[in-house]
C-alpha cells in the first residue's frame, strides 16, 4: 500500500497523540483503532452557537440569495448533500459532492476533499468571496446583517460592544456552531464500555472492518479525517466509473494535484470520516456511488485489493450504521413513523 503524503504525516501523528491522551479520561476501551466522541462539547458559548446556526442557514450570505451554508450540509443527510453535485450561488454546479459538516472539528488533516483549507476559520473566511460557493463580498454581507434588527440583536447578545455585527464576529459565530456539531453514537457508548450498546451483527461488522484493513485509514476519533491517501491504490477507480457510465475522469478527480501541481499528489484525497456515513449517500468526492453496499465493495476492490463477500459487506454496513449519531437515529426513526 502507498503511504500517506508528507502533509498528512505530521497531522496524523498529532491527531493520534491527542486522541490517545483523552482515552483514559473518556473511559474508552484500550487497544482499539477508534476513539469515542465526547458526549458534549464545552468549549463553545451557547449564544454564539445559536447565532452561528442562524447565519449558517442564512441565504443572504450568497450573492443571489439562493443558497446558504446549510443548503449543501443538511442535518437529515448526515450534514452532507444528497445530490451528486452541490449547487452554489447563481446555480453554479461544481462536480464535487459536499462532505459532511458533522464532527468536522476533528478533521485534523485539513478540510475539503483535497485538504486545501487548513481549518474552519480559513474555510468560512474564503467561502463568501469564492465564485464556487457564495460569490459575494463580506462587506456587503455585514451591511445586510447589520440592517436586520433581529440579527443585530443576536450579535449584541452574543458579543456586546459598540459594533457587534462584524466579519470577525460572524465568522466566529459560524465556526462556534460548526464546532458544536458533534454526534456521539451507540458505537461510542460501546467504546466507553457499554457492552449492550451495539448488536452482535454490528460488532461482527466492526471485527470485519478491522480484519480487512479498513481501519488502516479510517481510525481515530473521527473514523477518518486525519490523513491523506491515494484513491485507487489497488486499481483504477476512475476507469471503472467511466465503464459504468458515471462520468469520465476530470480535473477535480486528480485530488491534491489540482491544488499543488505536484506529481506525488495525483489522486491524493483527504480520507473522509465515516461517522454518520449511512446517511450521507451518494458516496466519494464525485458522488458517483449511490449505495453504502457498493461503496464498501469498491473500497475493498480499489483500496485494499480484495473482493469483500456480500455477507461481510452487510456486517460492515451494520457496523457503519452504528456510527450514526444517536440524535440523528432518533430523528430518522421519528420521521419514519
Amino acid at each position: 500500500m502507498e503511504k500517506p503524503s508528507n502533509l498528512a504525516t505530521g497531522a496524523l501523528a498529532l491527531a493520534l497523540a491527542a486522541a490517545a491522551a483523552c482515552v483514559a479520561a473518556q473511559g474508552a476501551r484500550r487497544d482499539e483503532p477508534l476513539l469515542p466522541l465526547p458526549d458534549r462539547v464545552s468549549d463553545v458559548e451557547p449564544a454564539k452557537v445559536k447565532l452561528g446556526a442562524r447565519l449558517f442557514a442564512d441565504k443572504r450570505f450568497s450573492a443571489d440569495g439562493s443558497v446558504s451554508c446549510q443548503s449543501c450540509h443538511l442535518p437529515e443527510f448526515g450534514g452532507a448533500d444528497p445530490r451528486r453535485f452541490s449547487v452554489s450561488a447563481f446555480g453554479k454546479v461544481r462536480e464535487l459532492n459536499a462532505p459532511s459538516i458533522f464532527n468536522v472539528r476533528y478533521n485534523t488533516s485539513g478540510l475539503n476533499w483535497t485538504a486545501r483549507t487548513r481549518d474552519l476559520d480559513a474555510q468560512i473566511a474564503g467561502s463568501i468571496s469564492n465564485a464556487d460557493t457564495m460569490a459575494h463580498e463580506w462587506g456587503k454581507v455585514i451591511q445586510i446583517l447589520a440592517a436586520d434588527p433581529q440579527v443585530a440583536a443576536e450579535f449584541q447578545a452574543a458579543y456586546g460592544g459598540e459594533q457587534p455585527v462584524s466579519q470577525a464576529n460572524a465568522m466566529n459565530a459560524i465556526v462556534s456552531f460548526e464546532k458544536s456539531l458533534v454526534t456521539p453514537s451507540r458505537f461510542d457508548d460501546w467504546l466507553k464500555g457499554d457492552d449492550h450498546a451495539v448488536s452482535a451483527q454490528e460488532l461482527r461488522g466492526y471485527d470485519r472492518f478491522k480484519a480487512y484493513g479498513c481501519a488502516g485509514c479510517h481510525n481515530g476519533i473521527n473514523v477518518g479525517g486525519n490523513a491523506l491517501m491515494k484513491f485507487g491504490i489497488a486499481g483504477d477507480y476512475f476507469a471503472d466509473r467511466a465503464m459504468k457510465g458515471r462520468g469520465a475522469e476530470g480535473d477535480l478527480d486528480k485530488g491534491r494535484f489540482a491544488v499543488t501541481k505536484k506529481a506525488e499528489d495525483l489522486y491524493i484525497f483527504r480520507v473522509p470520516s465515516l461517522r454518520n456515513v449511512a446517511l450521507t449517500a451518494p458516496y466519494f468526492h464525485d458522488g458517483a456511488v449511490p449505495s453504502l453496499d457498493e461503496a464498501i465493495a469498491l473500497m475493498g476492490r480499489f483500496q485494499l485489493g480484495r473482493e469483500i463477500p456480500r455477507g461481510d459487506r452487510a456486517d460492515i454496513a451494520a457496523f457503519l450504521r452504528s456510527l450514526t449519531g444517536k440524535e440523528l437515529e432518533a430523528a430518522k426513526g421519528a420521521s419514519a413513523r
